[in-house]
């Protein structure tokens, strides 16, 4: 009788795992689709991003020629402090790239800053930002030309 009992006990077990090892199926393929999902959004958030709305101000500054390293690196110096205005979303600063001559490209500019705002009201309190007047103030005597265009981007 007790190899009955046994056999009983280990078909008992058998049937008892084969009901947690189901409940674990299920369980894993709950997490799989919640973590598919998760990843979905992830990537969703990503992409919004990498692409906001707003207003980018473009600012292209011709130099004088005659600029000494020290007036360079001073004006370069103010243009990085406009990052401290409040209403800068994102900036982004530099000097013309070596890229290839073509009739469509302006490469006679000196530096270029691309300033990114939430909205027009934001490009309108960075006009008038004390960062930026005395910007303008302490180095307008550097530059020959400046200028601008405003792009709405959705």
């Amino acid at each position: 009788m007790r190899p009955l009992l046994w056999s009983i006990l280990l078909l008992t077990l058998s049937a008892c795992n084969q009901g947690r090892v189901t409940e674990l199926e299920t369980a894993k393929e709950t997490l799989e689709g919640q973590l598919a999902a998760a990843l979905t959004e992830l990537t969703q958030l990503k992409q919004q991003k990498a692409y906001e709305p707003g207003l980018i101000h473009s600012v292209f500054f011709w130099l004088k020629e005659d600029l000494s390293d020290t007036d360079r690196a001073a004006f370069m110096e103010g243009v990085e402090s406009l990052r401290g205005v409040e209403s800068v979303r994102q900036m982004y600063v530099g000097p013309v790239a070596p890229t290839e001559a073509r009739g469509v490209v302006d490469n006679s500019y000196s530096i270029a800053l691309l300033v990114h705002f939430d909205d027009v009201a934001g490009q309108d309190a960075y006009q008038i930002a004390p960062l930026h007047t005395k910007f303008v103030e302490d180095h307008k005597d550097k530059w020959t030309k400046v200028v601008v265009y405003d792009s709405l981007v959705e």
